[in-house]
């Protein structure tokens, strides 16, 4: 989230079931934030326990897949309903796949095709078969995303922003999917052979245990292994460390107690974001002492000359990122330039914006600069591989370092935050002697959920070989069910095989022997009634 936040104070492992205000104190931006996180968690953690990994409430069950004929080939369209996955509620209005409200497959034009999508267009299938799945994670919304969130009558005064829950409904070709599951077989048979350890060599061989009868359950009966493919998005965290050191020369003493590590004269909330990723090349990161909160709304102009709502927080030889909307549903990085001058409502680049203006186009200023022990990539700074030795760490900027763990894959858009105070004091975890210990990402959390397979059944035809849905019912039905409209037998389909026990744990009015529980409170009320008589 790059908001212009004083820091991100939830932590879940404190605990805390509610922020109390007090009278006469101060009250900072933090506080009813970390108040919403803390119901948030608690209704995430309730519906994972209640739903599982993934599942459909039974009373509107959405995200059932259905193929139809359309305009000379196939359509896949996208039942309206809810589904939960990993406690967040996704909701569908209903749609086609290839409009979706976040996410439109590529048609090759502007980048790569989308397979399924070539797939269904055709006019002669071929026998490929095709995991569809539900990605679903949350992202930062402001008023220059979505206008209508800023309050005309304040006369374009900034207000609150929000956070959004995103869903895509994606495929992956099966032959993809076997290709990505063995190259992790052979990379931990890498693994285990390098291994001296006892203890990493039992899990190294548990884990390939289990994922080669993954792999056989998927060739062998691939209907009972809907979630054998999600095993792809596996990843072993990426990690970075922080800490503050103070340098070796103090440029102006005078502006902070020497004795205090960090040398910045304000206090800020850093944001290290990834850049580019480790499925790009080398990866690379970006940085910011405000979270990444100053942006602008790119009005128009081209070339080097770029008109924007607002100059404010730019200056002359910052770099600033191109980005829009797609970048940011399609996990792509944007584009880094430098700026050369800031004139009047202009940006003016040190060279031709490689890109043109778009229906949501903007600027982001990152704060990253070249020096003499840093040489920038693309505008972003190459991550070092950490050895353990002082020289692993990268300065950025009075006193704050950063390092990573390159033996870890990296994504565009992991990010990491942490607030820096002139006191010295950092929100970064620290072991028992007061070293900074490394950490997972802060975010982006993706999450997925199978829905089926889609490809040529064994008559020939195209169709939906399998359907991966969950349904959950409620524990006390009351007549509800039977005045909402059922779903479609071939929708959602309730399985056997999900990670989680889908059939209720208590009675309702549907078993035939079970009584409504108003009759019994209605049985104890007239006893009760009786006895005072």
């Amino acid at each position: 989230m790059k908001g212009d936040f004083s820091r991100v104070s939830f932590d879940p492992r404190h605990h805390f079931s509610q922020v109390l205000l007090q009278q006469g104190r101060v009250t900072l931006d933090a506080d009813p934030n970390e108040q919403g996180a803390i119901l948030l968690h608690y209704l995430r953690t309730m519906a994972l326990d209640l739903f599982g990994p993934y599942a459909a409430p039974a009373m509107a069950p959405g995200f059932g897949l259905t193929l139809a004929e359309a305009n000379g080939g196939l359509a896949l369209r996208i039942d309206a309903g809810r589904y939960y996955v990993q406690g967040i509620l996704c909701e569908s209005e209903g749609c086609d796949y290839l409009d979706q409200p976040h996410f439109t497959p590529g048609d090759g034009k502007n980048g790569e095709e989308d397979a399924l999508r070539r797939w269904l267009g055709a006019s002669n299938r071929d026998s490929a078969r095709f995991f569809v799945y539900l990605k679903v994670w949350e992202r930062h919304v402001t008023s220059l995303d979505m206008p209508h969130l800023r309050e005309v009558a304040l006369g374009g005064a900034d207000t609150c922003s929000r956070t959004q829950v995103v869903w895509q409904v994606r495929a992956l070709e099966m032959a993809v999917v076997e290709k990505t599951l063995q190259g992790q077989l052979e990379a931990l048979k890498k693994a285990l052979d390098q291994a001296k350890d006892k203890d990493k060599i039992e899990r190294l061989q548990a884990s390939i245990d289990a994922l080669q009868s993954d792999l056989s359950l998927l060739r062998e009966t691939p209907d009972e292994a809907c979630a054998v493919p999600l095993r792809v998005f596996d990843r072993d965290p990426p990690l970075m460390n922080l800490r503050l050191q103070p340098p070796e020369r103090l440029d102006d003493p005078c502006i902070t107690d020497p004795d205090v590590a960090y040398r910045g004269a304000e206090n800020h909330l850093y944001r290290i974001e990834i850049h580019r990723g480790s499925d790009s090349g080398a990866p690379t990161f970006k940085w910011s002492r405000d979270n990444g909160s100053v942006v602008t709304r790119w009005i128009s102009g081209g070339g080097k000359r770029l008109r924007v709502a607002s100059t404010r927080g730019f200056a002359d030889a910052q770099w600033v990122e191109l980005s829009d909307e797609a970048d940011d549903l399609l996990g792509r990085p944007g584009s880094l330039c430098r700026l050369a001058s800031v004139e009047g409502d202009e940006l003016v680049l040190a060279a031709d914006a490689p890109r043109v203006i778009g229906p949501t186009s903007r600027i982001r200023r990152w704060d990253q600069q070249e020096r003499e022990d840093i040489v920038l990539d693309d505008g972003a700074v190459p991550l070092r591989a950490s050895s353990g030795l002082e020289d692993d760490w990268i300065d950025l900027e009075d006193g704050v370092q950063v390092r990573f763990d390159l033996t870890r894959a990296y994504r565009t858009g992991d990010y990491w935050y942490t607030p820096v105070r002139t006191t010295g004091d950092t929100g970064w975890a620290q072991d028992e002697d007061g070293e900074p210990l490394p950490r997972a990402p802060h975010g982006t959390e993706f999450h997925y959920a199978p829905l089926g397979f889609v490809g040529l059944l064994p008559t020939g035809a195209p169709g939906i070989s399998t359907t991966c849905g969950c349904v959950v019912k409620p524990f006390r039905t009351c007549g509800a069910l039977t005045r909402q409209p059922k779903p479609p037998i071939d929708a959602i389909v309730v399985r056997n095989d999900t990670p989680t026990d889908t059939k209720p744990n208590t009675r309702t009015d549907s078993t035939p022997d079970a009584k409504p529980a108003v009759d019994t409170v209605a049985k104890k009320t007239r006893t009760i009634r009786k006895k005072d008589g």
